[in-house]
C-alpha cells in the first residue's frame, strides 16, 4: 500500500484517538522538518517520490511538535515511527511502522493496535511473506497488487531483498 493510500485507510483510527500524523520533507537547504497531514493537504503533502530517509510519524497526541522533539525521552512514548509507501508504476516500497518507545504511552499503543487490527480484518489485505523469520508472518500486503507490481523493502538500495508473498 502506499503511503498516499494508507493515509486515508487510518486517518479515522488516529482521528478516533485524537491523533496526528506528521509527514518528513526537506526544504531546499537540505534541511529536515516535519508537517501536519491532514484529510485537506494529504494528497499535496505525501509525495509518491519523496526522497531516502524522509519518513512519517503518527503522534498519539495532537499538539504542536518540531523536528527535534520525537526522538526526545520525554515525548518517544507517543510516537509511531513509519518509513516507506513509495511507489512507482511497476512497484511498490513497504510500509514499516514501529513503536519508538519501550514503554509507549497507553494511546500509543492502542492506536498502534487498532492499525494491525484493521489490516487483518481487511479481506482485500493478505498476510505473510517469505523469510526465514517468525516476523515475516505479520507482514501484509494488498492482494490485489500481487503479481502487479514489485514489492520491494527499500527503494533506494539495490541490494536489499525483494519481497515475495507466501
Amino acid at each position: 500500500m502506499s503511503l498516499v493510500d494508507f493515509y486515508p485507510y487510518i486517518e479515522e483510527i488516529i482521528e478516533k484517538n485524537n491523533g496526528a500524523f506528521y509527514i518528513e520533507s526537506k526544504n531546499n537547504k537540505g534541511d529536515f522538518f516535519i508537517e501536519k497531514v491532514t484529510h485537506e493537504n494529504f494528497k499535496e503533502k505525501i509525495n509518491d517520490d519523496r526522497e531516502k530517509n524522509l519518513g512519517f510519524f503518527i503522534f498519539s497526541e495532537d499538539k504542536e511538535v518540531d523536528e527535534s522533539m520525537i526522538y526526545k525521552d520525554d515525548f518517544a512514548p507517543f510516537v509511531i515511527v513509519g518509513e516507506g509507501g513509495r511507489e512507482k508504476k511497476d512497484s511498490i516500497e513497504r510500509i514499516n511502522l514501529r513503536v519508538l518507545s519501550k514503554n509507549p504511552e497507553k494511546n500509543t499503543s492502542k492506536i498502534f493496535s487498532a492499525i494491525k487490527n484493521k489490516l487483518k480484518k481487511d479481506e482485500s489485505i493478505g498476510m505473510g511473506i517469505e523469510g526465514g523469520s517468525a516476523l515475516h508472518n505479520n507482514y501484509f500486503y494488498q492482494k490485489n497488487l500481487v503479481g502487479k507490481k514489485i514489492f520491494k523493502t527499500d527503494f533506494y538500495n539495490d541490494k536489499a531483498p525483494l519481497i515475495v508473498v507466501k
